[in-house]
């Protein structure tokens, strides 16, 4: 039985490939989304999980959505 690790950040790999788009395309996409970057320790961007599957069903950030859509993404989320 191993130990199954939870994301809690998407970096730019992490998203091209969830997106099936290239990094180019992302980051000219990313502004539009509404995910806001978040840099820890001077490195490159990371995403929030949470924000990133919030637009993706709902196309608005995790913190716009409401308490019943916040809990859907959380939900999905804990099946992957």
């Amino acid at each position: 039985m191993g130990v199954r690790m939870i994301k809690h950040y998407y970096t730019y790999a992490d998203l091209t490939e969830l997106l099936a788009c290239s990094k180019r395309t992302l980051e000219r996409k990313i502004p539009q989304m509404k995910i806001q970057k978040r840099y820890f320790g001077g490195g490159s961007p990371r995403f929030l999980v949470l924000d990133v599957h919030a637009y993706l069903i709902f196309n608005k950030t995790f913190k716009e959505c409401t308490l019943l859509e916040k809990r859907e993404v959380r939900d999905l989320l804990n099946e992957l």
